[in-house]
């Protein structure tokens, strides 16, 4: 009985044993299914993921393989850019690139040919077909004012037409026309083709640049040539310029022997080949062929040619020998041609041509002529558009180049020629250029009056003990001759580097910014900061180029002022740099070309628009015109610039190149600032104060025309309330960028980047402080001790103190560009500033003086040593450096001597 009792035991335990067995199975099961189902989701979601990122790579790996076909555009068909309807292979082979290549962009006109279709498309034709050259359209860039509106006058446009506005060469001239006529002179030894002199370079020239100009109609330019053996003078007049067609002008080349720099004897060059080259780049542009007299005879050309183009209409160029020198041999200077059809950028490389002609002539001689003679050709009579003429000129001696508007003159034969030739050329031209030296001289001491200034003596200035002044200032307390000279040439080679361009630039394209398009053809005039190197617009440089022009030639200021506001984007972006057609692209390596839409440029425009305000020379029209846009400007800034901390902006395009941090845009290339990227900290104080004062003189300007500005004015003061909050260091006593400072074991942090510099004078140097702000007082001792920002030269850059002691360890460091050396653009900004400051106190009176007598003893003495005026000089011995002649900003010099703030 009980193992029966316990059987039923077991078989009742069992029973509830299996059934809590089965439904941990099931429950196992079910966990079992619920994770088998998650999983399943999970790898779905995974393989969606993966697909949707590997869409997303292809795609842009595509972009970046195959980026979209862009517009290209150039100012003529076939000149070696294909378009999106041809093949690079088609374009460069079989084509040539010649113009006829059947192709015209869609900023172009092909005059005479195959026109493009209503859906925009190029048409193709036979090669051999000839469609004529494509004419720009002028029409592409809207005009930002009418001239009445802007006071310029139709006088002032027409006298304006003619011009050396080709600063890149020694002697450039060309018409404001985006079809126009160039002309240039090149030269070299009769026997030597090394070197020829066309592109202005201080290569091998002791000294070069203008002495005078005015801008308008009379320039004199001095070249001493050491590898050449010549001292050269050439000297362009106008005549007759207030004419609708240009008028007439004239160059004088004059040279005089020196000798060589060879080793280690000179030797006196006997005689050079100088080359005129003169090119009428139009689709309706001709050149003849030249007349050269078989004997030549008193008082007639040498050479002369006619040509036509659209803009000059028809024209005649003639060279004038100067004084016959006794005892010549025969046939010593008999001139020389050659003639082709040219494309622009053949007119625009006139020098390489000359050096393919050169070899064309020696190899058609079959060997048996090695001399350096143009071959008397033409090569396409009915069409050719460009001619080089080749003189001799036997030092001491000059020829006369004149050219003559048949709009002013009647010219049906050689002797009517030599007429009108000889009014422009000889004894007549000696006595031209003499007036318009001494109208100069009279203009320059009635705007100026330097000989009324007052400085310190000479013999009395004798900064740290060791720097003896040059002679900037006479014992009875007024500025010497020699530096009334250095404001003329300062003046002279501003107003020389005027350029004017025309035609298409690069722009990258958004969101990325790897690909880069064609954009329609702009038209640029502007001052250069170097002819060499820098022959081209810099918008920050531009602000401070007017500062000058303003008090010289204020419509022409204007005239700038309107071509830069002309090149804004719809969206109110102004590209920083002007490499606009293809002259100003020569020689620049293409990845400067292209301009970001995200950059900007210190807003320096606004500088000059303030001193034709206060100066009263702008019209209200013209403000009228011009506040719109400027307005627009501002709100680029605001919107792109703009930091994510309130009340704070930051540069855009701030990028870490081969070890080093560049901020471009900022025109202070490589100043110090935080060495940590972060888009989230960094807050630049020199952005915020230019921010900042175009709010303060866009209200002055709307205040002046009737319109409301206590919008503008509100913000002003808004940000002048926060710049304390965002940029003082209470610690050191100075304002100064934020961002996140890296340092070695150690995670960025956000804090103050401790460096004295420009940077930290901005609140001073834009007048952003009162006068009775006791912030401007350690600023202004900062400035004042020479152990950190005052030098021989002017203001450092960067102080080799640092604001927390001991040495900074950025100084003369790297590139050292903007890292100690003296900048003569800010040093006139902190001479402004000091200027109205030492009104009522003391301490920025004294640094006025000193700083003002330092800067101009460091610069006459350097001009007068060297022959140039820098672009940048060095902090310890006063030495000009970097590229010369830098009369870009650096000409402020004649401002500052003239105190005229």
């Amino acid at each position: 009985g009980w193992s029966r009792v316990k059987m039923r035991g077991r078989q009742k335990g069992s029973e509830e044993d299996a059934k809590k067995q089965a439904e941990l199975k099931e429950r196992f099961s079910q966990q079992r299914a619920a994770l088998k189902k998650t999983k399943t989701k999970e790898k779905r979601q995974m393989r969606e993921c993966l697909w949707f990122g590997c869409c997303i790579l292809v795609i842009v790996l595509a972009y970046m393989l195959w980026p979209p076909k862009t517009k290209k555009s150039f100012g003529f068909c076939g000149d070696g850019l294909c378009s999106f309807s041809e093949t690079e292979r088609t374009c460069r082979e079989d084509c040539k690139s010649v113009c006829g290549d059947g192709f015209c962009s869609m900023h172009e006109r092909c005059v005479g040919g195959p026109q493009p279709t209503s859906k925009g498309r190029k048409q193709q034709v036979e090669c051999k077909q000839d469609c004529g050259v494509c004419d720009m359209r002028e029409e592409e860039q809207q005009d930002v004012c009418s001239l009445e509106d802007a006071g310029l006058t139709k006088e002032y446009n027409a006298s304006m037409y003619w011009g050396t506005y080709r600063p890149h060469l020694f002697l450039g001239v060309k018409t404001r026309s985006a079809n126009p006529v160039v002309a240039s002179v090149m030269w070299h030894k009769t026997d030597a083709l090394n070197p020829l002199r066309h592109e202005a370079t201080s290569s091998g020239i002791k000294k070069y640049g203008w002495v005078r100009h005015d801008g308008r109609n009379f320039g004199h330019e001095v070249i001493l040539d050491e590898n050449c053996g010549v001292n050269l003078n050439f000297t362009f007049v106008k005549h007759g310029h207030d004419n609708a067609k240009g008028g007439d002008w004239a160059v004088r080349v004059s040279a005089s022997p020196r000798a060589t720099k060879a080793k280690g004897k000179g030797t006196e060059t006997t005689s050079i080949s100088l080359l005129l080259h003169v090119s009428s780049l139009s689709s309706k542009g001709r050149i003849h062929s030249p007349t050269i007299p078989a004997k030549r005879a008193a008082a007639r050309p040498l050479a002369s040619f006619t040509g036509s183009n659209p803009g000059t209409g028809s024209f005649t160029v003639a060279a004038m020998e100067g004084e016959r020198r006794e005892g010549a041999a025969a046939g010593e200077e008999k001139a020389h041609f050659f003639a082709m059809k040219a494309k622009s950028e053949h007119a625009y490389r006139a020098d390489e041509l000359v050096e393919q002609i050169y070899r064309y002539s020696m190899s058609k001689s079959g060997g048996k002529d090695s001399r350096l003679t143009l071959p008397d050709e033409n090569q396409d009579e009915d069409k050719s558009n460009s001619v080089f003429l080749q003189l001799t000129l036997v030092p001491p001696g000059y020829i006369d180049i004149v050219f003559l508007s048949h709009a002013l003159h009647k010219l049906g034969g050689e002797e009517e020629v030599a007429r009108a030739a000889a009014q422009l050329s000889g004894p007549a031209l000696s006595q031209l250029i003499a007036e318009r030296t001494a109208e100069f001289d009279k203009r320059f001491d009635t705007v100026f009056k330097l000989r009324d200034a007052t400085c310190i003596p000479s013999s009395s200035f004798n900064l740290f003990g060791k720097y003896p002044g040059s002679g900037a200032c006479t014992p009875a307390g007024k500025l010497s001759e020699g530096a009334v000279e250095l404001g003329k040439v300062a003046l002279s080679q501003l107003m020389g580097g005027l350029s004017y361009l025309h035609g298409t630039w690069v722009k990258a394209d958004p969101p990325f910014y790897n690909t880069t398009s064609q954009q329609a053809p702009a038209s640029s005039f502007t001052c250069s900061p170097c002819r060499d190197g820098f022959a081209r617009g810099f918008l920050w440089d531009e602000g401070f180029h007017q500062l000058l022009m303003t008090r010289w030639e204020p419509a022409g200021s204007r005239d700038v002022l309107l071509h830069w506001l002309g090149l804004m984007q719809p969206d109110g972006w102004i590209p920083r740099e002007n490499f606009i057609g293809p002259e100003t692209r020569r020689r620049i390596e293409a990845r400067w070309w292209t301009q970001y839409p995200e950059h900007a440029n210190p807003p320096t425009l606004l500088l000059a628009l303030q001193a034709l305000h206060e100066g009263g020379e702008a019209p209200p029209g013209f403000l009228k015109c011009v506040l719109p846009r400027l307005k627009t400007w501002l709100n680029w800034f605001k919107r792109t610039q703009q930091a994510p901390a309130l009340h704070s902006f930051k540069w855009s395009g701030r990028i870490k190149t081969e070890g080093i941090w560049h901020t471009l845009s900022s025109g202070l290339d490589d100043y110090p600032r935080a060495n940590a990227s972060s888009a989230a900290a960094d807050r630049h104080l020199d952005l915020f104060c230019w921010v900042a004062l175009m709010h303060k003189i866009l209200a002055q300007v709307s205040s002046s025309l009737g319109e409301d500005s206590s919008s503008l004015l509100s913000t002003f003061r808004t940000l002048l309330s926060h710049l304390e909050a965002v940029h003082w260091n209470n610690e050191t006593q100075s304002f100064q960028d934020r961002g996140y400072m890296a340092y070695p074991d150690q995670q960025p942090q956000e804090e103050f980047v401790q460096h004295h510099g420009y940077v930290s004078l901005f609140p001073l140097l834009l007048q952003l402080l009162n006068a009775s702000d006791p912030k401007l007082l350690p600023i202004i001792q900062v400035m004042s001790d020479r152990q950190h920002l005052f030098s021989k030269a002017g203001l450092r850059s960067l102080s080799p103190k640092s604001p927390e002691g001991g040495e900074d360890s950025m100084y003369g460091t790297q590139e050292d560009y903007w890292r100690g050396k003296v900048w003569i653009n800010l040093n006139y900004l902190a001479l402004k500033a000091l200027k109205r400051y030492g009104e009522s106190r003391e301490e920025a009176a004294q640094l006025y003086v000193q700083l003002r007598q330092a800067i101009m003893e460091n610069m006459l003495g350097q001009y007068t040593k060297k022959g140039y005026i820098f672009e940048q000089y060095d902090d310890k011995t006063g030495e000009g450096l970097k590229h010369k002649p830098f009369a870009g900003w650096s000409s402020l010099v004649l401002l500052i001597m003239a105190e005229m703030y």
